[in-house]
């Protein structure tokens, strides 16, 4: 019943500030991208229907990849063609599968936001209930807890309100690490399929989900002796990973999605500059630590107790979870992006990791000294809360004034010429407007007048919009 009742109140505590967090604005760039894919139901998500054969979409890239304003035109042609894999943005189709009936259910977009809360209570719940699974008795209990506040009290989840996979992607990670440290520790092979499974989900989801099976690989290779790892045992678990991603996504085998996936990332970072953000390595690292600094603190002092101090209980079947965090945090150094969402691809596992390193050494402690510790970290806590509640977000006044303006002069379903950052949003909620876009503050308009739009809609705000039909 102690349980129920912690985590409750650590539902409450996390969902009661990421609401406030909960924009009300309209679906921009990505979500409008996600919510369109999303308004094209389940089926063409499921078979990614319509989309580019493969060699298409190689020899369309090649061609006008590297170019600007190639890529504008690019935009163009894939979005009249209704690409579903381009409309979410080449990832996995699980978490339109959550998005489609909820979008569906909800007329607004901070309801739809809102909604989709429960994907990190869904979190939360793992990482409680997997501590305790992990580390049966009080100290699981204090594990538990500790790694449920320093979720509850992360940047990292607090601020990923926005419409995007990687909530989903963190849960699936995080399970797959929880079976994996239970394998680890009981040489189970059923726990081991479990993970396996787990890391399927997540590779269906987002493509970054390459670190999961390559901390699946490592862990198997370590644990080789106690699992029994032979040809036999690799072979199936190679079958029930393209299994489970042939069932939730048959279309990244046999439509070759996810090769399209996986080079769209190597244009990425091969071709564009700063691809993922151009903040700098140290200033997106200072803004992290700065945004949670108290969970930061638990991880850094984890990491000290963890190669440092004598061993502890929990020590050996920990490891998965540090293994799993640290390969993510090097495959994704380029995204030197401050934005909640990507720190949020490993915080988990570090909290996980931070909560059953720490609790077992604590228990080393004098009472006194875990009374204050306890009391210190509660405090600190509770400050941290009231600065993020304190932090809620504004609305962007300009997103809704540009949708007014449109329909109030009937422009639903005529050529504009907008900046590019906006094209996403009004094809989701005008899809029959012929949608031009431009990357400078001013555009370069054609001289004939057949290729005019019927009005120009310019950046800022106030919004301006002129009417050139």
């Amino acid at each position: 019943m102690r349980h129920v009742f912690a985590l409750l109140v650590l539902l409450a505590l996390l969902l009661f500030v990421m609401a406030r967090n909960v924009s009300p604005d309209p679906y921009i760039y990505d979500e409008a991208d996600y919510m369109f894919a999303a308004s094209q139901g389940l089926w063409a998500n499921y078979t990614d229907t319509p989309t580019l054969p493969i060699a298409d979409f190689v020899r369309t890239g090649v061609a006008r990849g590297r170019d600007s304003g190639a890529r504008l035109a690019l935009s163009e042609q894939i979005r009249a063609s209704n690409d579903i894999l381009f409309y979410r943005h080449w990832h996995g189709p699980l978490y339109l599968y959550c998005l489609i009936p909820i979008s569906r259910a909800f007329a607004n977009e901070q309801s739809v936001r809102m909604a989709l809360l429960g994907i990190s209570a869904l979190t939360l719940i793992a990482i409680y209930a997997g501590c305790i699974w992990l580390m049966p008795g009080p100290r699981g209990s204090l594990a538990a807890l500790l790694a449920g506040l320093l979720f509850a009290s992360s940047n990292s989840v607090i601020r990923s309100t926005e419409l995007a996979p990687h909530q989903l992607f963190a849960l699936y990670f995080v399970c797959c690490l929880i079976f994996l440290a239970k394998a680890v520790d009981t040489a189970r092979r059923a726990y081991w399929y479990a993970a396996v499974v787990f890391a399927a989900v997540a590779f269906c989801t987002l493509e970054i989900a390459f670190v999961v099976i390559l901390s699946l690989a490592i862990a198997g290779f370590i644990e080789r002796r106690s699992l029994n790892a032979h040809w036999p045992f690799l072979f199936k678990s190679a079958l029930v990973f393209l299994g489970t991603v042939v069932a939730l996504w048959p279309a990244a085998v046999f439509k070759l999605s996810l090769a399209k996936g996986y080079l769209f990332m190597a244009y990425l970072a091969v071709v564009r500059k700063a691809p993922w953000g151009n903040e700098g390595l140290f200033e997106t690292w200072g803004t992290r630590i700065a945004d949670s600094p108290l969970e930061c603190a638990a991880i850094l002092a984890a990491l000290i107790v963890y190669f440092r101090v004598r061993p502890i209980p929990g020590k050996r079947f920990v490891y998965p979870m540090l293994m799993g965090a640290a390969l993510m945090v090097l495959v994704t150094l380029r995204i030197t992006n401050s934005t909640a969402r990507y720190s949020l691809l490993f915080m988990p596992a570090l909290d996980i990791f931070a909560a059953l390193t720490l609790v077992p050494f604590f228990g080393g402690l004098s009472r006194r000294a875990i009374c204050v510790t306890l009391v210190l970290g509660c405090g600190l806590t509770a400050l941290n809360e009231y600065r993020i509640f304190e932090r809620s977000t504004s609305p962007d006044p300009r997103l809704r004034s540009v949708l007014n303006v449109i329909r109030e002069r009937s422009l639903e379903n005529k050529a504009l010429l907008v900046p590019q950052t906006d094209v996403p949003m009004l094809h989701y909620y005008f899809p029959a407007a012929r949608l031009s876009g431009f990357l400078d503050q001013q555009p370069i308009l054609s001289g004939e007048n057949s290729r005019q739009p019927d009005a120009v809609l310019y950046p800022g705000y106030p919004v301006r919009l002129t009417l050139l039909r």
